[in-house]
């Protein structure tokens, strides 16, 4: 799980540990900072951009509600959730667009039900912005070097990167593009035709393209088609297609 990172603004040191000591059950929410007054608040969110803010209504020099539409004007994506004493200001909590609003006091169960809701929120909109994530890190390859030399993959949540040396073999399944390493299992958002374009792996069949430097052996299979044996921990078995054969063992100087 990508990790969340967390800002609580709350006038009362009680309801500061109570609930830093509920949401420290969430290992993947990260409380980077805590603050006391709606002003110190607005200026710690501004300066860390959290995915999400933990905010009571009623406190000193400026309220809950004022600091959230303020929050929301310079990053409409941050999530508030309000954690007050207060009915009344359910309405206008929601009328800019508050995650949850919870009353004191709260239970574990409660909040259980809010952090689910933020957890579906953020990996709904981590997974939006992957492909364009991947995008820019494609661009940014491509211009510092003519052929590509990693491949961004997703993995725990996260983006990284993998060299080219370290790959096996890619292919297709499902309309979902995998790269396979000696130790991992890894997804794209690239195609096939994206990588084999840019990059020195090799087409041998439809649905594959490989890396030559890791093949361990060729043989003759059936019906004029041949597997390529890679030499990875699996010996993994990749089918050439007969149109690419020719063009295989002359690549491997057979």
């Amino acid at each position: 799980m990508k990790e969340i990172r967390a800002i609580i603004i709350e006038d009362e040191k009680p309801a500061i540990e109570e609930l830093k000591y509920v949401l420290s059950k969430y290992n993947f929410l990260n409380i980077v900072d805590v603050a006391m007054t709606g002003d110190v608040g607005y200026e710690l969110v501004k300066k860390i951009q959290p995915e999400v803010v933990f905010m009571d209504i009623n406190m000193p020099t400026e309220n809950g509600i004022s600091v959230s539409k303020k929050i929301k004007e310079f990053n409409k994506d941050i999530n508030i959730i309000f954690i007050t004493a207060y009915e009344q200001y359910a309405l206008e909590a929601f009328e800019i667009d508050a995650l949850d609003y919870i009353l004191k006091p709260f239970d574990d169960k409660r909040i259980g039900v809010t952090i689910k809701r933020l957890q579906k929120k953020i990996d709904e909109k981590y997974k939006e912005e992957i492909p364009v994530m991947i995008s820019d890190i494609l661009n940014k390859l491509e211009k510092e070097e003519k052929t590509l030399k990693k491949i961004p993959c997703e993995y725990r949540g996260k983006i990284i990167l993998i060299d080219i040396k370290n790959i096996y073999y890619c292919y297709t399944m499902e309309d979902k593009t995998y790269v396979k390493t000696d130790s991992e299992e890894y997804i794209t958002h690239n195609t096939l035709k994206e990588i084999e374009k840019k990059t020195d792996l090799f087409r041998v069949h439809r649905s594959y393209i490989v890396n030559i430097d890791n093949i361990k052996e060729l043989y003759s299979w059936f019906n004029g088609t041949y597997k390529l044996v890679m030499n990875d921990k699996e010996q993994s078995e990749i089918p050439v297609s007969r149109n690419n054969v020719k063009k295989v063992k002359e690549m491997l100087g057979i």
